[in-house]
């Protein structure tokens, strides 16, 4: 019954579209990894501007300062992880890639062999059918 279920499904799946775009899937993958990386340039900062000691008194130059530099640290997190993610996004392509092949050669495997099953019940009737008229 689970056998029927999975041949029922594994039927329904348009297996030349899935394998043919699995590696446009791939290439795109690897664009966007590649253009995440490329955007990731870092602007330097005067230290001393950055990171200036405040009085207990802050001015409003001072204030707009440090949120200045909370924003840049959020940016930088923010692009970590957008790398981390499309590093991500290109390794669960790659492996859809591999995984789709290995199902086409599985499902051309299988074919084989209900070939071959069907070859040898095919024979095997014949033997019975021979053998009551005999």
């Amino acid at each position: 019954m689970l056998a029927r279920t999975i041949l029922k499904v594994a039927s329904q799946i348009p297996w030349e579209k899935v394998i043919e775009l699995a590696p446009s899937v791939a290439e795109r993958a690897g664009t966007l990894w590649k253009s995440i990386r490329s955007k990731n340039k870092r602007i330097s900062i005067d230290e001393n501007i950055a990171y200036a000691s405040y009085s207990t008194e802050l001015s409003e130059s001072d204030i707009l300062k440090a949120r200045l530099d909370r924003l840049e640290e959020r940016v930088e997190s923010l692009e970590e992880q957008i790398q981390a993610s499309s590093g991500l996004i290109k390794t669960l392509a790659e492996q859809n890639t591999l995984l789709v092949q290995r199902i086409e050669l599985h499902r051309i495997r299988l074919i084989r062999q209900s070939f071959l099953f069907a070859g040898v019940g095919a024979v095997l009737a014949g033997m019975i059918v021979y053998l009551f008229i005999r």
